[in-house]
C-alpha cells in the first residue's frame, strides 16, 4: 500500500518533464496477459499488461497499463485539466516498473530502464538463452506452439513458441527461438506472460518516453535499489532522494521478488 500511496504521489512529477524519442517504426505489437509478484511473502500476483512492440531494428517491451495512464495523463495536462480529473479517470496501475529496448542505443546491446521514484538505465549485451526444444503442442491466440525449456539467471523457464511467426524474439528479455514466443512462465509460478493479442502492418513512430531522462546507471545498483525498497523502505526513500512523504504507517520489511535472481 505505502508503495502505491507513493507511486501515485510521484506520478505527475515523473511525468511532467516526459519527452518522446523516436527510434525505429513499430511493424508488430503483441499484446501479453502478465502475472507479476512483488516480494516473496506476498500472497497475491499483480495483473498487468505487457507491450512487445517490434521494428525493424528494435524490440521495446513496456507495461500498457503504464503507457495508457501516461497517455491519459498528458491528455487532461494538455487541455488544462488537474491531477483530481485524472485520478477519476485513470487505469490500473502498473507494477512492471521495467522497460526492456533490444538493440538500442546499439545492435547487440539492452537498454533496461528500471522507475524507482526516478528513471534509471543500465546497459548489457542482448542475453542469449540455451534452449532445450520439448515434446507438446497447443494452440495460443490461433497460433500452433510448441514448448520449450531452458535456465536462465536463476530461474526455470517454460515458454510456448509458434514456427508460424518467424519472429526470434518474446516478451520481457525471453528470446531466440525459431518462432515468437506466445507464453512463457517461471518454475515458481512468480511471474508469467501470456499472448492475448497481435496486430501487424501497424507502421507507427516507436516512440521512447525516458531514454533521454533516464539516470545511467549499473544493472548492480538497480537490484540494490530494488532490494532495499522493500527491506527498508525509509532508507530506500533516502537513497534515491524522496523527502517530506508522511505515509502514516511504517512499512514492514520484505524481500523483493526478482525476476533475475542472479546475474
Amino acid at each position: 500500500m505505502r508503495e502505491i500511496f507513493a507511486l501515485l504521489f510521484l506520478f505527475f512529477i515523473s511525468l511532467s518533464t516526459t519527452a518522446q524519442t523516436v527510434v525505429d517504426t513499430v511493424r508488430y505489437r503483441f499484446s501479453y496477459a502478465m502475472k507479476v509478484t512483488t516480494t516473496e511473502t506476498a500472497k497475491k500476483q499483480y495483473d498487468d499488461e505487457l507491450s512487445v512492440d517490434i521494428g525493424d531494428h528494435i524490440t521495446y517491451c513496456y507495461s500498457r497499463f503504464d503507457e495508457d495512464n501516461t497517455a491519459l495523463y498528458e491528455k487532461i495536462k494538455k487541455s488544462g485539466g488537474s491531477a483530481a480529473d485524472y485520478l477519476a479517470q485513470q487505469g490500473p496501475i502498473s507494477m512492471w516498473d521495467e522497460y526492456d529496448i533490444k538493440n538500442y542505443p546499439s545492435k547487440g546491446k539492452l537498454s533496461v530502464i528500471t522507475f524507482l521514484y526516478k528513471y534509471f538505465m543500465y546497459e548489457e549485451a542482448i542475453p542469449t538463452q540455451n534452449w532445450t526444444l520439448e515434446q507438446g503442442d497447443t494452440t495460443i491466440i490461433g497460433y500452433s506452439c510448441k514448448k520449450a525449456r531452458c535456465d536462465f539467471r536463476g530461474r526455470s523457464w517454460e515458454v510456448w513458441y509458434s514456427l508460424e511467426i518467424p519472429i526470434s524474439e518474446g516478451p520481457w528479455k525471453l528470446s531466440g527461438l525459431p518462432g515468437m514466443i506466445l507464453y512463457a512462465k517461471d518454475g515458481k509460478n512468480q511471474f508469467s506472460f501470456e499472448c492475448i493479442g497481435l496486430k501487424a502492418g501497424m507502421n507507427v513512430p516507436m516512440s521512447l518516453r525516458y531514454a533521454k531522462k533516464s539516470i545511467k546507471t549499473s544493472v548492480d545498483k538497480v537490484r540494490s535499489l530494488v532490494k532495499l525498497k522493500y527491506k527498508n523502505p525509509d532508507a530506500y526513500d533516502k537513497a534515491v532522494g524522496v523527502t517530506n512523504i508522511v505515509y502514516g504507517f511504517k512499512a514492514k520489511s520484505r524481500q523483493a521478488c526478482l525476476i533475475e535472481l542472479c546475474r
